[in-house]
């Protein structure tokens, strides 16, 4: 899957973010404030207009055990959506303990108070999409 591949972190108020660029690396965006699910679709297929991305990734919140949570469903859901609205296949990838080894390694940049909130979530989906493309492409295709 050559290309570009947004990176989401899904959330019920907010949705962190992060692109890939032609060479693999991983850099956070922007978290996007959820308003209503049209105008949080349009803003991501505009995103994905933006950066030609040709693939998107979002984590998928297992329970620890591995067996699937109500969020996941959600997500999944919500994966469905977003493809059709964009136009790129969407892929589900692990994403268990990513929100907490986002804030070690903000805190670990000594980024403090809001700043650190509200880097969070795209720093987790910046981990969600390395681990993704780290993995070769190897995370399970929703839509």
């Amino acid at each position: 899957m050559p290309g570009v591949t947004l990176g989401l972190d899904y959330g019920r108020k907010r949705i962190g973010v992060a692109v890939s660029t032609l060479l693999g690396t991983v850099h956070p965006r922007p978290r996007l404030e959820r308003t209503t699910m049209e105008r949080d679709l349009a803003t991501l297929a505009g995103l994905v207009e933006e950066t030609g991305a040709t693939a998107i990734v979002v984590g998928l919140p297992h329970h620890m055990d591995g067996t699937t949570s109500e969020m996941e469903r959600e997500v999944r859901r919500f994966a469905v959506t977003l493809a059709a609205a964009c136009g790129v296949p969407v892929y589900g990838s692990d994403e268990r303990l990513t929100s907490e080894a986002a804030e070690q390694i903000l805190r670990a940049r000594e980024i403090r108070g809001r700043a650190r909130r509200e880097r969070r979530d795209s720093a987790a989906a910046s981990l969600v999409l390395q681990d993704f493309l780290s993995a070769g492409h190897e995370g399970e295709r929703i839509a």
